[in-house]
């Protein structure tokens, strides 16, 4: 009997064990047990005429944009709508000015924040096939599998992944759009990118709201990217390069 006892015992905590570290995995990943202590820091937004970062992570890209179009190579060297990128509804005419990419590392904050002061127009969504893996985010997740394989491949001078030639996946994956009339009296636009894996695209913000610059407006649960794109003014440019690391809601983007 006490043998019986013992054993129930031992099995009942080893399932207790289990699930509670299948819970904390998931928390985790989710980022739900910890962003708001550890992933959640307070930042303190510059002052006068800037753009900061909506978010913590790598510049992408920075971009000019010239009469709607993207003149980059996105998507097999074809330029690509801006509105497209943005996915905005009834094919607004946009002006010109500049795309700031930034990618979100999964172990970064993952908070985002209102590039600008001013309020919130429109919010759009383009829940597109993140369910569905494109060829390239495939090749992604299996190269994943294999041990040591992105370790080689930089060791060798190879690009871990095939993004600049297949960057379908950037145009594919779930999105929001949020516009923001600056203060400025000019639009800017934030674009929040989830990952197919993820997610969730958590929005604390409502159409008609006063935001701050700096202000935390929402989170993408397991990161992945967020653009901005604002008009050139004139006087407005970039300060960041490609491969800057910039921090939300404090580091500057852009200036007049």
């Amino acid at each position: 009997m006490r043998r019986t006892t013992a054993s129930l015992l031992l099995a009942s905590g080893l399932v207790a064990l289990a699930a509670i570290l299948v819970l904390l995995r998931f928390a985790v990943v989710t980022d739900y047990l910890y962003h708001g202590f550890v992933k959640d820091p307070e930042r303190v937004a510059p002052d006068g005429p800037v753009i900061v970062a909506p978010a913590d992570g790598t510049v992408l890209y920075v971009r000019r944009v010239e009469g709607g179009e993207i003149p980059e190579v996105v998507k097999r060297g074809v330029a690509v709508p801006l509105a497209t990128h943005l996915r905005l509804e009834g094919g607004s005419e946009l002006p010109s000015g500049w795309l700031v990419g930034i990618y979100m590392n999964t172990d970064g904050v993952h908070v985002n924040r209102s590039p600008v002061a001013g309020t919130l127009r429109e919010r759009h969504f383009w829940n597109g096939p993140h369910l569905e893996m494109s060829e390239l985010e495939r090749k992604v997740v299996l190269g994943q599998l294999v041990p040591g394989l992105t370790s080689l491949k930089k060791l060798l001078g190879l690009p871990p992944y095939d993004i600049e030639n297949e960057a379908e996946f950037i145009l594919a994956s779930a999105r929001e759009t949020l516009l923001i009339a600056d203060e400025r009296g000019t639009d800017v636009y934030l674009v929040r990118i989830a990952d197919y894996t993820v997610g969730k695209i958590l929005t604390w913000v409502a159409t008609g709201d006063a935001l701050a610059r700096g202000q935390r407006i929402g989170m993408i649960t397991w990161g992945s990217q967020t653009d901005v794109f604002f008009a050139d003014t004139g006087a407005t440019r970039p300060r960041v390069s490609v491969g800057d690391y910039v921090y939300g809601g404090e580091s500057v983007l852009a200036t007049d």
